[in-house]
């Protein structure tokens, strides 16, 4: 699989952080396919645990504990920056688990920047 292109997608109102946040990465390839994958850090992951346990205090059948639940494959990664997100990519490549992570998308040309604000 040759990649032709990566997005990253640095949405969110107060800025993108690359080292706390979450985004989605979109790869495509020489041969037109595309495909798509939810890349996160640690610290995203950790203070989508602290709202969990905040929603439970507020709610009397829910016991009070730190915990999050993924339902879709995310990427674990140290940092967004576009070195470690390609990196990361030629990796899951390599070692032939890149389609048991990123799934596959609507084609690039039949998206609008309306649809998605992507950087390169």
């Amino acid at each position: 699989m040759l990649l032709k292109r990566v997005w990253i997608e640095q949405s969110g109102t107060e800025g993108f952080d690359p080292y706390q946040d979450s985004t989605d990465v979109i790869v495509e390839t020489y041969d037109g396919q595309t495909w798509l994958a939810h890349f996160v850090t640690i610290p995203f992951l950790q203070r989508q645990m602290y709202v969990s346990r905040e929603v439970a205090e507020d709610e009397a059948q829910l016991l009070p504990v730190r915990f999050i639940s993924m339902e879709t494959p995310h990427v674990i990664v140290e940092n967004l920056l576009a070195e470690t997100v390609e990196d990361t990519i030629e990796n899951l490549i390599t070692l032939g688990t890149f389609e048991s992570v990123f799934t596959p998308c609507m084609p690039l040309d039949l998206l609008t920047e309306d649809d998605m604000a992507l950087s390169q």
